[in-house]
């Protein structure tokens, strides 16, 4: 019999403790309160999903019915931090790094006139410093939401009462507030991203920026990441979803054919794009629960009033999942051009890269893309004045 002496049996038991230690799960307590539950008519989505991952690629690992008062809770074993989501009700997401424990504030339900998703801030207080710095930069993504409405909103009037008040409508357009606005708010992420890029929580900051705009910026801070950690998985994931948005955004350039719908429309039958070649069309993708896209919707119907007779039409695309809801919207906003429902929210707004909505692509006589729009523009009534004249 082998007899084993104190020092071999310490031995042994140290090598035990770091075999198990090496399995060892950290538990992280995420807690929250919604400020404002589903009506009736959607309660069932009175629930959180938490999600690992980014982007498409996000699983979900669990999910809880929102209590009464509006708490929520998880217990979450994690063997190693990484980026993890919370889908809020359907109407808010947001995001932590999950190596500490974290507390959510969300409004959840848009109780507005005009609805959007994740309207409101969704507060996610944490020690941890990837938490802090992902709720940071989607705290400056919010204030410079909320300041584009505005300056939208501005646009809009300016627009309507230019013939009576030359000066506003000239003073807004030569400013370029908007773009102003938008290029500066992306100056200060990519500072930020920069200052914190020893922080691997800014992987998903990287991975959810505007691939037109930033996505050599986002790849070359990636690589940073990797170069620390060749095999940070998130970080590989982001660069490989980046590739690929931009092969799809060339896909979706000025001058390209998108790809062809065929939905039905609200008497069952298919309408098609490629119905719509020999005009020009605004292809207009849209939702009931959308603000932004209901407040478009009366500048939508001017341009319709005036191009309508000259080769114009109008082909409204709705991402909605309640096909009710989508029925009722179009009886209040009583809109005269064709409505088709899209059968797959997920694929369509995958398929042309929607990022939020309304976004609106333009197409000339051909069936071409001249240009695309997130969020009503100003431009777009220029580009069919142009195009249409007068």
């Amino acid at each position: 019999m082998k007899v084993f002496n104190k020092y071999s049996l310490l031995a042994a038991l140290l090598l035990f403790a770091v075999a198990a230690g090496a399995q060892v799960k950290k538990q992280i307590s995420i807690t929250g309160k919604v400020q404002y539950q589903n009506p009736d008519m959607l309660k069932k989505y009175n629930m959180v999903w938490l999600k690992k991952g980014l982007g498409a690629a996000a699983k979900t690992v669990d999910s809880v019915v929102v209590k009464p008062d509006g708490s929520f809770s998880f217990k979450l074993a994690v063997s190693k931090p990484g980026i993890y989501q919370l889908d809020i009700l359907m109407w808010q997401t947001t995001a932590f790094w999950a190596d500490q424990d974290v507390e959510v504030v969300a409004r959840g339900y848009d109780t507005s006139k005009y609805q959007r998703k994740n309207s409101g801030f969704v507060k996610m207080t944490s020690k941890s410093a990837g938490t802090q710095l992902i709720n940071l930069a989607m705290y400056n993504r919010f204030l410079d939401e909320e300041l584009l409405g505005e300056l939208l909103d501005e646009g809009f009037a300016a627009q309507k009462r230019r013939s009576v008040d030359s000066a506003w409508y000239v003073f807004y357009r030569r400013q370029m507030l908007y773009r102003k606005v938008e290029e500066q708010g992306a100056a200060r992420e990519r500072a930020l991203i920069e200052a914190s890029i020893s922080n691997p929580a800014s992987v998903y900051l990287l991975a959810t920026m505007n691939t037109k705009r930033d996505a050599q910026f986002a790849l070359t801070q990636l690589d940073k990441l990797l170069a620390a950690n060749p095999s940070f998985e998130e970080a590989l994931l982001a660069k490989k979803e980046i590739n690929a948005r931009l092969a799809q955004e060339r896909a979706l350039a000025k001058g390209a054919v998108p790809p062809n719908i065929a939905y039905a429309n609200p008497d069952g039958n298919v309408t098609t794009l490629a119905s719509f070649k020999g005009k020009y069309v605004i292809v207009d993708f849209w939702a009931s629960w959308c603000g932004p896209c209901r407040k478009s919707i009366p500048r939508l119907k001017e341009l319709y009033g005036l191009y309508k007779d000259k080769g114009f039409e109008i082909l409204s695309v709705s991402v909605d999942k309640d096909s009710n809801a989508w029925r009722r919207a179009m009886s209040e906003e009583q809109m005269p051009w064709s409505q088709v429902l899209s059968p797959d929210m997920n694929k369509t707004m995958s398929e042309f890269m929607i990022q939020g909505i309304p976004t609106m692509f333009l197409l000339d006589r051909e069936g071409k893309i001249v240009e695309k729009f997130t969020g009503y523009s100003p431009k777009l009534d220029e580009l069919l004045k142009a195009k249409m004249g007068a």
